[in-house]
C-alpha cells in the first residue's frame, strides 16, 4: 500500500489519517512511500473500524491500493 493511498482512504489529510489510526500526524511524515505490512494492517483495521459494514466495498473498489506492491530489486550493473 502506498502512503498517499492510505492517507486518502483514511480521510484525505495527514491529520485525519493519524486520528483514524490513533497516532500523531508527525508519525505519518516518517512513513516510507511504500508501507510495510505492519502499517498497512493498521490502515486496514482503521478502515474496518470506520465503516464496519462497508470496508469490503472499499476493498473491492480499490484493489490496486490493497495489492502488495512489487519491490524492485536493485540493478547491479
Amino acid at each position: 500500500m502506498k502512503k498517499q493511498d492510505a492517507i486518502n482512504l483514511l480521510g484525505g489529510t495527514v491529520t485525519d489519517a493519524a486520528n483514524a489510526i490513533g497516532i500523531m500526524p508527525q508519525a505519518i511524515s516518517q512513513w516510507p512511500e511504500i508501507l510495510p505490512d505492519r502499517i498497512a494492517d493498521r490502515v486496514i483495521a482503521a478502515l474496518a473500524r470506520k465503516d464496519p459494514s462497508g470496508w469490503e466495498k472499499t476493498w473491492r473498489e480499490h484493489p490496486e491500493v490493497f495489492a502488495k506492491p512489487e519491490l524492485k530489486e536493485p540493478s547491479h550493473a
